[in-house]
């Protein structure tokens, strides 16, 4: 089932893109479900850095400022979720 996303142009007006909700999300890998500021391959959770199980934060930077540590930590933490299911959002 595809699903559609409209975002603001810098320059006025809107653009439509089309994604897939149930597409795994480039950092966590849990489904996309819905459009995020970031776009649409990463879910609105790891575009807050909020986790979507239980809402501890953390900052997710580039792997070219901390080598990869942070999104490494954030996966370990979403794996956790997946072995320890607490519920679904």
């Amino acid at each position: 089932m595809k699903a559609t996303a409209t975002y603001p142009l810098v320059s006025g007006g809107t653009i439509e893109v089309e994604y897939d909700p149930e597409a795994p999300c480039a950092i966590c890998g849990e489904p996309v479900i819905s459009a995020s500021v970031g776009g649409t391959t990463i879910c609105p959770w790891c575009d807050m850095g909020k986790c979507r199980y239980c809402g501890v934060q953390s900052a997710l930077v580039k792997e070219e400022i901390d080598r990869g540590r942070s999104l490494r930590s954030w996966r370990e933490h979403m794996e956790w979720h997946k072995l320890h299911p607490t519920g679904l959002p």
